[in-house]
């Protein structure tokens, strides 16, 4: 039983560093808290796409997207500790670095496929999300969820 706690835990890592690579490939840099947010969407909507809002949206894209967030506390707080080890085992490896609370990518990476990428939708809120300041981000997710 441990053991295949263990083998789903490192599979759990592995989803995040796919997808916090792929978001700092095209991103660059991105605070902790908004990775964070970010890569468990990105995750979420791959196995189960909901379609709730497009890349069309325009206005309050952040907030749209911190709403997808809403009802999801328990699973949120669940795959925090996976997002965090992958951070971790990330700037241990050499292939981001952790300043204040930005993070960003070390490596110069050839662009690869990766197997979770965001949205045109996400893509969009991830941009428009570098303009709010952290504090009002992290006030915004706490009242949605």
């Amino acid at each position: 039983m441990q053991k295949l706690k263990l083998e789903a835990e490192a599979i759990q890592i592995s989803m995040y560093i796919d997808i916090i690579l792929s978001i700092l490939e095209r991103h660059k840099d991105l605070s902790l808290c908004k990775i964070m947010l970010f890569s468990y969407l990105i995750k979420k909507e791959v196995f189960m796409p909901r379609g709730i809002y497009t890349a069309k949206n325009k206005q309050d894209i952040v907030y749209k997207a911190i709403s997808l967030l809403s009802g999801e506390y328990e699973d949120y707080c669940e795959n925090v500790k996976f997002i965090l080890k992958s951070i971790h085992l990330l700037k241990l490896n050499g292939n981001v670095t952790v300043i204040k609370s930005m993070i960003r990518l070390l490596k110069g990476r050839e662009a690869k496929s990766y197997i979770y990428e965001e949205s045109p939708f996400i893509q969009k809120a991830i941009e428009a999300s570098k303009t709010m300041a952290d504090r009002q981000f992290m006030k915004e997710v706490m009242n949605s969820v």
